[in-house]
């Protein structure tokens, strides 16, 4: 199981559209439909559909293929596509989940999508943060220091790059707004935000130190 797919949602499609191209080629694909601006639905590749499907109604996740609910946030399944080889684009390094209700939010992702809890942990950062193993990728689950009420949401997605500096110029260049460069949450990595609201996501760029 990994991640192949983002859907975001935006009150202009077309700006949205030419914001994530702007941003250059990703590794999975990225859908935009019209909505408030955020991110709708994750979809995670596997290599049998119908059986994923019927065993995650099994474990008591509520859907079908083209949309689990794991408390309020959606997850899609699809086929894993091959291996296409290609250049070194950006790959999906974490997706934020932001939850009131941790332990719901481990049931849902661990005994019931079957991802693999790595870490629980208090950060320094004024929350606590359950990480989940995704095929190479990480779902990051946020629970703030003062947890919000309701169901889940998405809070963003990070990529992972191979040279940070240089991809950071290169979107300068293209008239990208990008925070400056500075230490990563996770130890020995490096980051920088995307300052473009028609992105519709809150997007980082990561990259080994």
């Amino acid at each position: 199981m990994e991640i192949i797919g983002l859907t975001v949602t935006a009150p202009d499609v077309a700006a949205t559209e030419k914001a994530w191209q702007r941003l250059g080629p990703v590794g999975v694909s990225i859908e935009v439909i019209a909505g408030e601006p955020g991110m709708a639905t994750v979809t995670l590749g596997v290599d049998d559909v119908p059986e994923t499907e019927r065993l995650l109604r099994r474990r008591g996740l509520v859907g079908d293929a083209a949309g689990f609910d794991l408390g309020g946030t959606t997850w899609r399944l699809a086929p894993t596509p091959g291996d296409e080889g290609g250049g070194p684009a950006p790959r999906v390094d974490h997706v934020v989940v932001v939850t009131g209700d941790p332990e719901r939010a481990a049931a849902n992702f661990g005994a019931r999508l079957g991802l693999d809890l790595r870490l629980d942990r208090q950060t320094g950062h004024g929350f606590r943060g359950l990480f989940f193993r995704c095929g190479d990728a990480v779902v990051e689950v946020i629970v703030p220091s003062a947890p919000p009420q309701g169901p889940d949401t998405f809070g963003g997605v990070a990529w992972r790059v191979a040279d940070l500096d240089t991809t950071r110029t290169r979107l300068a260049r293209s008239g990208v707004e990008l925070s400056p460069v500075r230490e990563g949450r996770k130890p020995g990595t490096r980051v920088t935000t995307v300052r473009d609201p028609d992105l519709a996501v809150p997007t980082l760029l990561l990259a080994s130190a």
